[in-house]
């Protein structure tokens, strides 16, 4: 049996759970199981099961280049993905989303270190922010400092999270939907109101000529700026520091955003490179080593504190954001929705948008006009937590914990 389990062996397996059936379940059920959900499922079943080894996700190689340089790369990309204009554009709905990660943080720092304690509380907090990459660094930390429990915790929360955050964001949205549609038939609503136009342009490169856009130069230039956020987060590690006063996660963003609006780096870099899907199953790979180390007692063990965290951390969202919103006139359904989004981002904020909209008992006329007021604020919310704020928010929050 051993020699079955050759690193071929071990990938195909691999690319079997998160690829193949991940992918045909998720599509199936709309995403409401997603891939990940799939291929922890998997993965747990047989480490406890013991019909996976349990170097079986190692042998594959991805977790090493993720943990070299791949997660650097992932994160500098991210900066490469951000529309500063839809940002501004839509920064009500911004600033209410992020109220949904302090929603997070105060679950986690109160009632929920006191109820499940305080290494299971904080550890919860990153994944919750915005799934895979925020739990692939608290996975990273968790192991580095000897606790693949907290590790394995982490990973439970990114793979369930979805089942909590989903069917709350979609009763919010038929909420709005129909305050939307109540506004309207009383003359009240206004959907023809044009928003401000924001000419951003920090470009001061020239364009890349067609015959340097191959996919080494691309890799190089990208991991050239993620080289430049390693440079800056050693810099701030001053006087008696033992860590960086700038976080080099934070860093790799931030060095990705400057980098693309200057005209330096290409939009979405990792993906004309044809690099983004190696580099997607590696951070996806990360995950289910995770649970090399539980056991049927452990996972029991952790069932009390998972059910309890999504909970209240589904309900500070849902009171951060109702409060924040009120001060920008939003109502408290919409509040709740894009707070939510953090829970489970794209594609499922335009998935069950688009389901809650089409069920709607009206003309499609009147569903089109609903529709363009509650997409733009959920892609922008599930954009805004999961890709940007979660890192900077994992970047806080993980030294504290470990």
């Amino acid at each position: 049996m051993e020699t079955l389990w050759t690193p071929l062996f071990a990938f195909m397996i691999f690319t079997l759970g998160f690829g193949l059936l991940g992918d045909i379940i998720s599509k199936k059920t709309k995403a409401i199981i997603s891939a990940i959900i799939v291929g922890c499922t998997i993965y747990l079943v047989g480490f406890i099961s013991g019909i996976i080894p349990k170097d079986a996700v190692d042998n594959t190689g991805l977790p090493a280049i993720m943990t070299n340089f791949g997660i650097a790369l992932m994160i500098t990309n991210l900066g490469t993905m951000i529309n500063l204009k839809s940002l501004i554009q839509e920064w009500k709905t911004v600033v209410v989303s992020c109220f949904g990660l302090v929603g997070i943080a105060i679950v986690a720092f109160t009632i929920g270190s006191w109820l499940f304690g305080r290494d299971y509380a904080l550890t919860s907090a990153p994944p919750l922010s915005g799934a895979i990459i925020a739990t692939v660094l608290t996975t990273d930390a968790a192991n580095a400092a000897g606790r693949p429990d907290l590790a394995a915790f982490a990973t439970l929360i990114c793979a369930m999270q979805m089942f909590i955050g989903l069917p709350l964001a979609s009763k919010a949205l038929k909420m709005e939907a129909n305050r939307l549609l109540n506004e309207s038939k009383n003359g009240m609503a206004n959907n023809t109101t044009a928003k401000k136009e924001w000419n951003l342009n920090f470009k001061i490169l020239p364009d890349t000529p067609q015959w340097m856009q191959t996919p080494g130069i691309i890799l190089f230039k990208l991991s050239f700026v993620a080289c430049i956020g390693t440079l800056l987060s050693n810099i701030t590690m001053f006087g008696d520091r033992t860590t960086p006063l700038l976080n080099v996660n934070i860093a790799y963003l931030l060095c990705g955003i400057i980098a693309m609006e200057i005209g330096f780096l290409e939009r979405d870099a990792l993906v004309k490179s044809n690099s983004f899907g190696i580099l997607m199953l590696g951070t996806l790979a990360v995950l289910p080593g995770n649970f090399k180390s539980v056991t049927l007692d452990s996972l029991l063990k952790m069932l009390t504190p998972l059910v309890g965290m999504l909970v209240l951390s589904a309900l500070g969202i849902i009171i951060l954001c109702v409060i924040a919103g009120k001060f920008f006139h939003y109502s408290p359904a919409i509040s709740a929705a894009v707070g939510l989004t953090a829970l489970f981002g794209y594609p499922c904020t335009q998935i069950i948008t688009d389901e809650v909209v089409s069920s709607l008992p009206v003309s499609d006329e009147e569903k089109e006009a609903i529709h363009n007021q509650l997409l733009p604020k959920m892609l922008i919310a599930g954009f805004t937590t999961v890709t940007i704020a979660s890192v900077i928010f994992a970047g806080i929050i993980i030294p504290m914990i470990f």
